[in-house]
C-alpha cells in the first residue's frame, strides 16, 4: 500500500516534534522555571539529562521492539508517551514532578528516530530517501521553533503551562491520525521487497554504524549543551528579554527546518553522508567559537551565530541518520537507529547538567563554550578518511 505524501510526511514530522518539545519547552522556559521553583541552573541542567539519559538507555532496545512491533505502532506509541510527558510537564507543581515528567519523556526521546528511520526505510527507496529524512528531522527544528515562538508568550501573557499542555493534546490527537493514515509493516519484506528473516535472525550491522555512533555521542553533547541553554545564556549573560531570547531560540528553529532538508538532499546527491558529517562537525566548532565571542563582541553576534547554529549543529542528525537508513537493510532499520540514538543522547545527557555546573561554579559561558567546541572536533575525526582515521 502507497502511502500518501503529505500524511506520511506530516506524522514524520510530527513523532519527531512531539519527542522533543518537553526538551525545549524547559529550555525555552528555564528562567521561568527557575524563578517558579527556586531552583539553579544545575538542576535544570539535571531535567535534560534525565529526558536524554533515558533516551540513550531506552533507544537500542526500543529500536529491537520497533523493528518487532512495526513502524506503525511504534509511531503512535511515541506520540501517546509524549503526550502523557507533555502533560504531566504542565501540571507539575513542584521539581521532583518534573523529573519524573523528564524520565517519562525520555522514551518518545530515545524511540522517534527508530520508528520514523523504519517508516522511511520500508515506504521508500534509494533516491527517496535523503529529502524525505530531511524533512522528518525537520521536526526537530520545528518543535524548537515553536517552543522558542509561544512558549515566552503563554509564559508572559496568561500560564506557561497551559502552553505545555495544549501542545500534550496536540501530540494525542496526532497520534490518532497516524493510525488512520499509516498502513501496517509489510510483512516478511524489507523495503525492495526481499526476503528478510534471514537477516534479522543473524544481522550484524555495519561498522560505519558504530562510528557515527561515536560522532553523534560528540556532537549530541554539543548540541546539547548549546540548545540547552542559549536562551538563558542570552537572558542573562547579554540581557535580552525572555521573549527576545525565545526568538533567538526560535530563529535556530525555523532556519534549521530549511537547512536539515538541504544537507538531506546534498547528502543523496554530490556529497558521501562521510564528508557531510565531516564538514558540519567543523561549521559546528565554527559556530560555538562566535558564540564564546558573543559576550565579548557584543550581543548582536548572536544573531549571525544562530544562522550558522541552524546550518551546522542543528543539521548534522539529518545526515547521521541517513547515513543508518544506508547502511542497515530495512529489517534492522530500528536497531542501527538505535544505537547511533544511544550515542547522541548519552552525549546530551552528559552536557546539560555539565554546562549548567560549569555556569554556576564560574558564573560565565565561555569555559563550557570551549569544552564543547572541543568535543566537536574529536568527534569530526571518526569521519575522516580511512587511511587518517583512528576509528576505522
Amino acid at each position: 500500500m502507497r502511502v500518501g505524501r503529505i500524511g506520511f510526511s506530516t506524522v514524520l514530522v510530527g513523532a519527531m516534534a512531539a519527542s522533543t518539545m518537553q526538551l525545549f519547552a524547559l529550555g525555552v522556559l528555564a528562567a521561568e522555571v527557575i524563578e517558579e521553583l527556586d531552583i539553579s541552573r544545575s538542576q535544570i541542567g539535571i531535567l535534560g539529562a534525565s529526558n536524554s539519559l533515558v533516551g540513550a538507555l531506552v533507544a537500542p532496545p526500543l529500536g529491537r521492539v520497533t523493528d518487532r512491533v512495526g513502524a506503525r505502532n511504534s509511531v503512535v506509541g511515541v506520540f501517546v508517551a509524549s503526550s502523557v510527558g507533555l502533560t504531566l510537564t504542565a501540571v507539575g507543581g513542584a521539581y521532583w514532578m518534573l523529573i519524573g515528567a523528564s524520565i517519562l519523556s525520555g522514551l518518545p526521546q530515545g524511540w522517534s528516530n527508530s520508528a520514523t528511520n523504519k517508516l522511511i526505510a520500508l515506504h521508500l527507496g534509494p533516491g527517496e530517501r535523503g529529502v524525505v529524512t530531511g524533512i522528518k528531522q525537520s521536526g526537530v527544528q520545528l518543535s524548537l521553533f515553536l517552543a522558542g515562538t509561544t512558549l515566552p508568550i503563554f509564559a508572559t501573557g496568561a500560564n506557561w503551562r497551559v502552553g505545555v499542555a495544549g501542545y500534550g493534546v496536540l501530540s494525542l490527537a496526532l497520534a490518532g491520525f497516524a493510525w488512520a493514515v499509516i498502513p501496517p509493516d509489510p510483512r516478511g519484506q524489507d523495503a525492495a521487497g526481499d526476503e528478510v528473516g534471514a537477516v534479522v535472525a543473524g544481522g550484524r550491522l555495519d561498522g560505519f554504524v558504530y562510528r557515527v555512533a561515536v560522532y553523534a555521542f560528540a556532537l549530541g553533547a554539543a548540541a546539547g549543551g548549546v540548545n540547552r541553554f542559549l536562551p538563558l545564556f542570552a537572558h542573562e549573560e547579554l540581557g535580552w528579554s525572555l521573549q527576545t531570547a525565545g526568538l533567538a531560540t526560535g530563529l535556530t528553529g525555523l532556519l534549521g527546518i530549511g537547512a536539515r532538508i538541504m544537507w538531506g538532499r546534498l547528502a543523496e546527491g554530490p556529497v558521501t553522508p562521510r564528508q557531510a558529517l565531516l564538514i558540519l562537525a567543523g561549521g559546528s566548532m565554527a559556530a560555538i567559537a562566535l558564540l564564546a565571542a558573543t559576550g565579548v563582541v557584543g550581543g548582536w553576534l548572536l544573531w549571525p551565530t544562530a544562522v550558522l547554529i541552524a546550518f551546522t549543529l542543528s543539521a548534522w542528525n539529518v545526515v547521521a541518520m541517513l547515513a543508518v537508513i544506508r547502511s542497515v537493510p530495512a529489517a534492522l532499520a530500528g536497531r542501527g537507529t538505535g544505537t547511533v540514538m544511544f550515542g547522541f543522547l548519552g552525549g546530551v545527557a552528559l552536557s546539560a547538567p555539565a554546562v549548567g555546573w560549569s555556569v554556576d561554579v564560574t558564573g560565565t559561558y565561555n569555559p563550557a563554550w570551549l569544552v564543547l567546541g572541543v568535543v566537536a572536533l574529536a568527534g569530526s575525526t571518526t569521519m575522516l578518511p580511512d587511511r587518517f582515521n583512528p576509528w576505522r
